[in-house]
């Protein structure tokens, strides 16, 4: 079969530079700005990976370096505190040990026991009696770490034997309290008495420490000369009232006070001394102060008695006045508000007497005359 031919297209002439002086001009100018552009693109590209590169070491390096460096001072911290912990620890616990030498006893039943047998020996050391002390245990009491026990006791004896009681248990070397310590005076007066709590602590737990033997406290020491000074202030005398002479003022008006004198004298204290009421009357005039008991005169009215029930005070029902003197003036009660002058008295019906006192009977009638 026949082929078919192709046709053939035109040839176009070649062009070269040396044929073709404007593109050889343009291949001029185009090699130098390629060169440029390159140049300009690998300095970009590496200081671009010169960023990431830093970034990387930051990342991989640095950053790991700084989190070590925070571990190691908190690691440090934390020994340090550990190693305060630990002193402050052995510190403590060194103290208890040497406290624990001075307990009475590891347990409460124990230390109990060996604290009534101290109270025991130190009230015959002192040359007192135990039958004149009572002794009742104090309850026990949860401290942290610990239980608080003990007697309270209370008693009377000898002034200076009291206090060498109170000195050789204040100077027992072991672990004590004395709380709640009282003195007061005795119906003897050469007798004081006395009340205190006695306690002790025991630890809980316990360490295990050896007892140590520590030598007894004696009322010879010259640190037993400071308690002298408690009986040489004279605080612990029954109180003496001065006698004083029975009132031989004139009254102006037969059977009842003089309104001048009524109005000088004042009722300004209504003590009581066991079981004797005493009543303390100021003269305004001299200043002076008398003390008074029942059935003695005071002008010409006869002290009865002193009420020491609480009632409201006449007019001032608000008020409560704790006690008042009764007056007997021919036949008729008069009351005086502790506080009140002689001129405020105030008569008393049937029904405001105390218990104690009757009501007088009324004078027999006077017969008619014929």
């Amino acid at each position: 079969a026949p082929q078919r031919s192709r046709p053939r297209q035109p040839l176009q002439p070649r062009t070269s530079p040396r044929t073709n002086p404007c593109a050889a001009a343009a291949d001029r100018k185009e090699a130098p700005v390629n060169n440029r552009t390159r140049l300009l693109a690998f300095a970009a590209l590496g200081v671009a990976g010169l960023f990431v590169a830093g970034f990387a070491l930051r990342a991989v390096v640095v950053t790991p370096l700084r989190t070590l460096d925070d571990q190691i001072v908190q690691l440090r911290l934390k020994l340090r505190s550990l190693s305060n912990e630990r002193t402050s620890y052995l510190t403590a616990d060194q103290q208890v040990r040497a406290t624990a030498t001075t307990l009475f006893g590891m347990k409460p039943e124990e230390a109990e026991a060996q604290l009534g047998s101290v109270l025991t020996s130190q009230l015959l050391l002192a040359g007192l009696r135990e039958n004149d002390f009572s002794r009742v245990p104090a309850g026990r009491r949860s401290l942290p770490g610990a239980h608080e026990i003990g007697w309270t006791v209370q008693g009377e004896g000898p002034p200076n034997q009291v206090l060498d009681l109170l000195y050789l248990l204040q100077a027992d070397p072991h672990l004590h309290s004395i709380e709640s310590l009282a003195l007061s005076p005795a119906n003897d007066r050469n007798r004081i008495r006395v009340r205190f709590r006695y306690l002790t602590l025991t630890l809980n737990p316990s360490p295990e420490v050896k007892a140590v033997t520590r030598a007894t406290p004696s009322i010879d020491a010259p640190a037993r000369r400071r308690y002298d000074s408690i009986l040489r202030r004279d605080l612990l005398r029954p109180f003496e009232p001065e006698a004083t002479p029975p009132s031989t003022t004139p009254s102006t008006t037969p059977g009842v006070p003089a309104d001048v004198e009524a109005q000088s004298l004042k009722v300004v204290s209504l003590s009581s001394w066991g079981t004797q009421p005493e009543i303390h009357v100021l003269d305004s005039r001299n200043q002076q102060t008398r003390v008074l008991h029942p059935a003695e005169k005071l002008l010409e009215a006869e002290i009865t008695t002193v009420d020491y029930r609480p009632l409201p005070v006449p007019g001032k029902p608000g008020l409560i006045s704790p006690s008042r003197v009764i007056l007997r003036i021919n036949d008729e009660y008069w009351a005086v508000e502790n506080g009140q002058t002689l001129s405020e008295r105030r008569r008393l019906a049937p029904e405001e007497l105390p218990a104690s006192l009757p009501p007088l009977s009324p004078p027999p009638p006077t017969p008619p005359s014929p």
